[in-house]
């Protein structure tokens, strides 16, 4: 789950802002609403800043090649800001999405 307006839609220099990253998930799990894998980052919450118009909040699912070891990169574990989200795609060979959601959120 990325957020590609962080911290704002006119100025986003943080995007993509990563909120949550899953790896391992099981198919059959999915089927079943059940979202059980390995967490990269934990679920950080849209919590848009004051001001700062509406965020898209983008959840997007790829198949995973068996027997893949996804992590992340030491300066990806250092922060969720800028998230190169296709320098990731292209390191483990992830396609296109297999499932994409798009929710706009305007800040409280």
């Amino acid at each position: 789950m990325v957020d590609p307006d962080a911290p704002s839609r006119t100025k986003p220099t943080s995007a993509l802002w990563r909120h949550w990253l899953l790896v391992d998930v099981k198919g059959s799990a999915l089927r079943e609403g059940q979202t059980q894998g390995a967490t990269l980052t934990d679920y950080h919450p849209p919590t848009p800043p004051q001001k700062s118009g509406y965020h898209r909040y983008q959840f997007l699912l790829f198949e995973q090649l068996p027997d893949a070891l996804v992590s992340l990169s030491e300066g990806e574990k250092s922060s969720r800001g800028k998230c190169d989200l296709q320098a990731f795609i292209t390191r483990f060979d992830l396609g296109e999405p297999v499932a994409t959601k798009t929710d706009s959120r305007m800040p409280k």
